[in-house]
């Protein structure tokens, strides 16, 4: 609402004006479609993500911009869990209103039953996670967990019931979690980097993996940070 708007910060504004300085790159305008539903459960409450219901817009206006239909809303198997408090409750000092209205995360499970995902954990470690990992009792902050077995340098979704070879890389900080699994029944191979803990070169990861699409699925806030900024450009 506009009377909770300080200063002259525009974000609609803001990405036009990155948009604009991008040459060779297919944007998405994820910002209008979200737009359209804001009388909807599109972001928390209690934490500073967009729900998967958010994600699945933004993934809506990617399949618009790639030339595919998207799967709809109502054809997945949804998981729900109740009782989440995110960042702002943390950095409230656990206010006692967010408190009494927790958020309910909502996850939507890929149509492929047989597709699997594997993550290089904090020890360099490559171990089997879930697509949509059950959160039912999990702790309150941490439940956004669900979505592709939480933050990781780096994950490969593979799906058998897509054989056409296709494959893509989806670079992201945490609210590429949640659009990640709306991916996953278009391509055969999904590989996802958190350019936050990645080392490495993308363009040589993707020339040796034969790459066809890359993704780059980031919040708009992430550019008020240097470091964030650094990370990311440090990889490409």
């Amino acid at each position: 609402p506009e009377f909770y708007h300080t200063g002259n910060y525009d974000q609609e504004a803001a990405i036009d004006y990155a948009y604009e300085k991008m040459t060779g790159v297919t944007t998405v305008d994820a910002y209008s479609k979200i737009a359209q539903h804001l009388d909807e459960y599109v972001y928390f409450r209690t934490d500073h993500h967009w729900t998967a219901t958010g994600a699945y817009y933004a993934y809506e206006q990617f399949c618009k911009a790639k030339g595919i239909t998207p799967t709809p809303l109502s054809s997945y198997t949804v998981d729900e869990y109740d009782g989440f408090l995110g960042t702002f409750y943390r950095d409230s000092n656990q206010n006692a209103e967010m408190a009494a209205n927790p958020d309910k995360v909502v996850a939507y499970h890929p149509l492929s039953t047989e597709a699997t995902l594997d993550y290089v954990d904090n020890n360099g470690q490559t171990l089997r996670g879930k697509i949509i990992y059950d959160e039912s009792d999990a702790p309150a902050s941490l439940k956004y967990g669900t979505f592709i077995t939480g933050d990781n340098s780096y994950s490969v979704i593979n799906n058998p019931d897509v054989t056409d070879g296709s494959s893509c890389v989806v670079v992201k900080e945490s609210f590429g979690n949640a659009f990640v699994p709306f991916l996953t029944d278009h391509y055969q191979t999904i590989h996802v980097i958190d350019y936050r803990y990645w080392k490495g070169s993308l363009s040589q990861f993707v020339t040796e993996n034969n790459v066809q699409d890359v993704l780059f699925v980031n919040n708009l806030s992430a550019i008020r940070s240097t470091a964030l900024v650094g990370y990311l450009h440090g990889i490409v």
